[in-house]
């Protein structure tokens, strides 16, 4: 595996899912490991080169990298079920705790910008975008000082030019990127590549 200094400047966390099959998420193809529930809840692991979360019903976070202001995160994944928002899938950015964060995610129907704040969830803003269950979609999520954007795309199409939905806060100003996903029962998310860059 390559080593963090390996990678080029601008990026500050990656990982491609090419390793063995294993419970948990363990080490990136980066040389960081893994945080939140992704090194400690049994519903992670590697799979078929793709990481793999659920089986059961939860939300939970992955986090890698190094604390950041300014940030993009990119990620391709699928749901088996969306089942009408009752599941989602998506990534974070500015995650100080499982209280402070923000997320870009995909429902079924919509892509969303959400924000918790102490405790407290807003929605941000939306964007009518449909999913089909065990379709791959890529997700790019961006803050750079208050402004947060996100676009998506099925994953074997061109990336949008143009940022889908965007919103302004100031409450959070730094912290972690990283992936949040919630399932229900029996619902499995698959996780087929992770990026975190500087945004410039």
């Amino acid at each position: 595996m390559p080593s963090p200094t390996a990678m080029t400047a601008s990026v500050l966390a990656q990982d491609t899912f090419q390793r063995n099959n294993q419970r948990l998420w363990d080490t990136a193809s980066d040389g960081q490991t893994w945080g939140g529930n992704a090194n400690s809840s049994q519903s992670f692991a590697i799979d078929g080169q793709t990481g793999f979360v659920g089986n059961v019903q939860g939300v939970f976070d992955a986090i890698l990298g190094p604390r950041t202001t300014d940030a993009d995160v990119t990620f391709s994944g699928s749901l088996t079920f969306f089942g009408n928002g009752s599941s989602n899938i998506g990534s974070l950015l500015r995650w100080m705790d499982t209280n402070n964060w923000y997320k870009a995610y995909l429902d079924g129907t919509q892509l969303i910008l959400l924000k918790k704040v102490a405790g407290n969830l807003t929605r941000l803003n939306v964007v009518v975008f449909p999913t089909q269950s065990n379709k791959e979609y890529t997700l790019r999520f961006r803050v750079v000082g208050s402004m947060l954007m996100a676009k998506a795309w099925l994953t074997d199409q061109a990336e949008p030019s143009n940022w889908m939905v965007t919103a302004n806060d100031t409450s959070l100003t730094a912290g972690f990127g990283g992936l949040r996903v919630v399932v229900q029962k029996g619902v499995v998310a698959r996780i087929h590549m992770f990026t975190e860059m500087v945004a410039r």
